[in-house]
């Protein structure tokens, strides 16, 4: 149980974004690039996707509105996920300021999408925030492999996406914070929106 606890926590949907950014970087020819600006545009993403949302979480619980961090009464997800939804499209204009690729903007704003169409589906059905998290970074990693943009083992990484997004699934299950069908849900909703924002979306 403990470590379902540290799976859920340490691949938060909050914590997701930065980790896209950091294979984005270190996968990819921007391995190349100086470490200022690794550091730099990491940094920014997780402040961003990762801090802001989390003081407003904090916000919203002192103020009685959310009973823990983890969100899990669906009913107060609107709130959170709003300011998520805003975040992540902060998060593509930010990386657009830095002149990032524009799948690395895209692969924020299909985020945000995902966090828009579970925010929807919540109001009748919890459908996995968690998976749509980790099925949207193993989307991004199945596109980098897809568009040969790796710079080693791309079936490597593309295993241990899928292993991390099982690993997730598992401990959402074992949580019993979701059941089969809505873990599989979130997961199908992030790798395929990423898929669908990563080739079809075009450069803004």
């Amino acid at each position: 149980r403990v470590a379902a606890h540290v799976i859920s926590d340490v691949f938060s949907p909050m914590l997701v974004p930065s980790y896209a950014m950091i294979a984005a970087l270190t996968l990819t020819p921007m391995n190349l690039l100086p470490t200022s600006p690794k550091v730099w545009s990491t940094g920014g993403v997780f402040f961003i996707t990762a801090i802001i949302p989390m003081l407003f979480i904090l916000m919203l619980i002192r103020m009685g509105r959310v009973s823990d961090t983890a969100i899990t009464d669906r009913n107060e997800r609107t709130a959170p996920f709003c300011a998520t939804i805003l975040c992540y499209i902060g998060a593509a204009f930010f990386v657009r300021y830095l002149r990032a690729p524009y799948w690395i903007q895209n692969f924020y704003l299909a985020a945000a999408m995902v966090s828009a169409i579970s925010l929807l589906i919540t109001h009748w059905w919890k459908i996995s925030a968690h998976t749509g998290a980790m099925g949207g970074f193993a989307g991004i990693i199945f596109w980098m492999a897809q568009q040969g943009l790796m710079v080693s083992a791309p079936l490597i990484w593309i295993s241990v996406a899928v292993l991390l997004l099982g690993l997730v699934a598992w401990a959402r299950l074992y949580l019993d914070k979701h059941t089969v069908l809505q873990t599989l849900a979130g997961a199908v909703l992030g790798f395929g929106t990423e898929l669908i924002f990563l080739n079809i979306t075009p450069k803004f």
